[in-house]
């Protein structure tokens, strides 16, 4: 089975669509790069989990990324930019032979989707809610242009409203582990109402 690097991080959830620029300082992760760029585009995938409370503990769920562009600095630091995709199990952690990073068995873990209508039914109510969400802490115009601009797929709105929630990241966990789609919509609506916006919107 096809082995992936992992990226254990400290309150970073990865959802579809999410741009993710990282500065790259370790000397695994710099190694993790480096053998990522040897790579053919389109096959430089990691992974990145939630980083648990305790040391080497990881979150069982994380979400596959793509490196898209790289710059390495003078000192051999890195700074990446990524762009997330779909959830994975994160599971069988080892390290491979000359390796300095973790890596995992490539194990997808979809989430569920159901019949378009229902998922555009909740992606809207999810929306309105983000609306009143942000009542007064956004731009009116640029909140709408930016809504304007996301892709029609429910999915990538979702994320967009994951990314733009502000809550803690086991929160930010609880909606990567959602069942299926109508079910992260439907949560992110709960927690837009249990906890008020108290800082601006970011773009995802």
């Amino acid at each position: 089975m096809t082995r992936l690097p992992l990226f254990p991080l400290p309150e970073t959830v990865v959802f579809p669509g999410l741009l993710i620029p990282l500065f790259i300082f370790e000397e695994r992760y710099k190694q993790m790069t480096r053998d990522l760029l040897a790579r053919d585009e389109g096959e430089r995938r990691f992974v990145i989990t939630l980083a648990g409370p305790e040391p080497g503990k990881y979150h069982e769920i994380g979400g596959y990324v793509e490196l898209l562009a790289a710059s390495e600095n003078p000192d051999g630091t890195f700074n990446i930019v990524c762009r997330g995709g779909d959830r994975c199990r994160v599971g069988d952690i080892s390290l491979g032979e000359g390796q300095l990073y973790y890596s995992v068995p490539d194990q997808p873990f979809p989430l569920l989707r159901s019949d378009p209508g229902s998922e555009a039914i909740a992606a809207w109510d999810a929306m309105e809610a983000f609306r009143e969400y942000v009542a007064g802490k956004a731009d009116p115009k640029a909140l709408e242009e930016a809504l304007a601009n996301l892709p029609e797929d429910p999915l990538y709105q979702a994320s967009f409203l994951c990314v733009n929630l502000r809550v803690p990241a086991a929160e930010k966990q609880a909606l990567l582990e959602a069942p299926s789609l109508v079910d992260r919509l439907e949560l992110v609506q709960s927690l837009m109402r249990q906890r008020p916006l108290s800082s601006g919107v970011s773009e995802a």
